[in-house]
């Protein structure tokens, strides 16, 4: 395998991890509009989507008259719909990534050039269908715009960070199981109780706390949340750097094996690799963070389900209504702006102490041994490996990265 392959094939597997600012820089700017393919398409495909979606949302009176959103046919659309947005543009970019690396080189550019001219062909026919209500020279203007900042996200590498992300997320779901039976148990002996507190009821009750109140209650803990997993990071990064510092060869083999920069690991390497710079210590920790919050998150979701199924059996309507002091709303609940068979009242206390329980498990993750351990250390670990491996590759190629 000749030396530009062996480059290529580590600077993939780089990417692959969601840390393409480690990379030589003059490689970032070639084939950026194939590169920026996938992401178009999940573009060109979202919008169209989005924007039946909101012509659904708007015209619901016109298009089930009598019923408006209550209809189960308006339910099942908007419900189809938000499926639709969540499955087929991640798909379609997917599929058309795989497919351009089938055709190889020669043929990337005429599939690029492909979606760009049926980007132009969806864009005339949104305008002509009406689901476009501005000029069309303002839509054309925000469509340019929004491929310009494709390339430029391309060229910066959020592509392949996402991408990491969304495998991140992928086994985040098989790892449910982990986040059920190892973290969800301690917790709910702490959370349970003010499931059970009616002040908790009384705080987040709908007549005095809308959903709009509730939801900028949830991003303060968001915010509170992602402080402090910047501090986190921010010291764990410090700690594995100085670590690094200290690298031998038989360490970096060690980390390293099983990857691809394994077999370049000098036998008389001597640890004097660059300190990281802003942009890769940027990428590094922001790898970090984003699955630390993939956690988070999946841990959030679990937590809710768990009350809003709890809930519905355990607590009947005449406790809420001893608890909230008045009868709960007879209408049902909303998420989203879909009606589901399950009280309103419910669904707000569920929320709250979703966000609030994912705040804590931001904590607890970090911190707390038992935690630590199933959580926590194996996301240091595979920081590790990345640091090891861009000690491995400066070493070797190091030169013809600047």
């Amino acid at each position: 395998m000749d030396q530009l392959s062996e480059v290529e094939r580590v600077e993939t597997w780089f990417r692959q991890r969601g840390l393409p600012l480690v990379v030589r820089r003059r490689v970032r700017g070639v084939d950026l509009l194939p590169r920026a393919t996938p992401s178009i398409v999940f573009f060109l495909l979202i919008e169209p989507i989005l924007q039946i979606l909101a012509y659904v949302v708007a015209k619901v009176t016109e298009l089930w008259p009598g019923e408006g959103d209550e209809s189960t046919g308006f339910a099942l659309v908007v419900l189809g719909l938000t499926v639709g947005a969540l499955v087929i543009p991640p798909l379609g970019g997917w599929l058309v990534s795989r497919l351009m690396r089938r055709v190889g080189e020669r043929g990337e550019w005429p599939i690029a050039i492909a979606v760009l001219v049926l980007g132009v062909v969806v864009l005339i026919v949104e305008q002509s269908t009406g689901l476009h209500e501005q000029a069309f020279w303002v839509s054309a203007t925000v469509t340019v715009a929004a491929v310009l900042l494709l390339l430029l996200l391309t060229y910066l590498g959020a592509g392949s960070i996402l991408a990491w992300a969304a495998k991140v997320a992928v086994k985040q779901v098989n790892a449910v199981g982990t986040l059920a039976s190892k973290a969800l148990p301690l917790l709910m002996i702490v959370i349970l109780l003010s499931f059970i507190a009616a002040e908790v009821w009384q705080l987040v009750d709908p007549r005095y706390m809308d959903r709009g109140r509730l939801w900028g209650s949830v991003g303060f803990l968001i915010l509170l949340g992602g402080l402090f997993l910047r501090s986190v990071v921010s010291d764990e990064m410090r700690e594995l750097e100085e670590e690094q510092s200290d690298s031998t060869a038989e360490l970096l083999r060690r980390r390293l094996r099983g990857t691809p920069l394994a077999p370049y690991v000098r036998d008389d390497y001597d640890g004097g690799v660059k300190p990281l710079s802003r942009p890769e210590r940027f990428n590094i920790a922001l790898v970090f963070f984003l699955a630390q919050a993939v956690q988070i998150v999946f841990f959030a979701l679990l937590v809710f389900a768990f009350f809003v199924v709890f809930g519905t059996i355990a607590v009947t309507d005449e406790l809420m209504e001893a608890w909230l002091m008045h009868p709960p709303d007879p209408e049902g609940g909303r998420l989203f702006g879909v009606s589901i068979p399950v009280p309103n009242e419910l669904i707000q206390v569920s929320i709250f102490l979703a966000a609030f329980s994912a705040l804590y498990f931001a904590g607890a993750a970090a911190t707390d041994p038992v935690y630590r351990d199933k959580f926590f250390d194996p996301l240091v670990a595979d920081i590790r490996v990345s640091l090891a491996a861009r000690e491995a590759y400066l070493d070797r190629w190091g030169a013809q990265r600047a």
